[in-house]
């Protein structure tokens, strides 16, 4: 694995800690557009792995290639995604972080 790789990874952890940090969520983060990778289309991540869209279990960091690490790694920076929050009745809602 390369240098650029293992620093996409923790620049992208960063940000997820960073936006926990300020949502106050620790769950899932949906992107408004799926990002197209060599097995598929990443639409959800947490704070430990990339879910590919319609699976249920996560994929690593490590198998995901360069430019979609990127383009996960933009995404998060620019706010280009959503989380649910739940109500106190048990209903959910979009929200999201506004952009400046």
């Amino acid at each position: 694995m390369s240098f650029i790789t293992r620093h996409l990874i923790k620049k992208i952890n960063e940000q997820i800690n960073q936006k926990q940090a300020t949502l106050k969520h620790d769950h899932f983060y949906y992107f408004d557009e799926p990002i197209k990778d060599k097995n598929g289309l990443i639409d959800r991540v947490n704070k430990f792995n990339p879910f590919y869209k319609n699976q249920i279990l996560p994929t690593t960091w490590y198998q995901i290639n360069g430019t979609s690490l990127h383009e996960l790694y933009s995404k998060l920076k620019s706010n280009k995604f959503y989380i649910y929050k739940k109500l106190e009745d048990g209903k959910s809602y979009k929200t999201r972080i506004k952009n400046k």
